[in-house]
């Protein structure tokens, strides 16, 4: 930090957009060749995701293409073990009606949506399940992400 810099407050889930807002922040500092700050978006994004293999994979490519070989790969490593780890059945998953809850306000509508499937899958009764599946598929404008 420099004199006189204000510390940039760290992520919450609060202040946090979301993994795929994130990742497009990244890419966009790495068009406009702001390697650094694409390089704090990634870290920012493992924070609050560290099992986000897009992140691992695109942090890995930054350092491989600065020269960080080691470090490089250990990220594209990383980046492997969790997308083959995404292969399982979904039935193995968590999944939790707070998490969906949380994907959604982060405009994480897609990843919400396909937790909210799988937990209906496990518990089709559930009224409050059924309810948040109504809401989400025919949201007022006020209940959108």
């Amino acid at each position: 930090m420099q004199n006189g810099e204000n510390p940039k407050p760290a992520p919450t889930p609060g202040n946090w957009h979301g993994v795929t807002e994130g990742l497009n922040k990244a890419r966009k500092h790495l068009s406009d060749g702001l390697y650094q700050e694409a390089v704090n978006t990634l870290k920012e994004i493992l924070e609050l995701a560290p099992s986000e293999p897009q992140a691992w994979s695109l942090l890995g490519e930054i350092l491989h293409k600065h020269g960080h070989t080691g470090k490089a790969a250990a990220c594209h490593k990383k980046a492997s073990a969790l997308d083959a780890s995404s292969n399982l059945d979904n039935s193995t998953l968590p999944a939790s009606k707070r998490l969906a809850k949380l994907l959604w306000t982060q405009g994480e509508s897609d990843a919400a949506r396909a937790m909210l499937a799988l937990l209906l899958l496990r518990m089709p009764e559930d009224e409050s399940l059924i309810e948040m599946r109504n809401t989400w598929n025919n949201p007022s404008p006020e209940a959108q992400p």
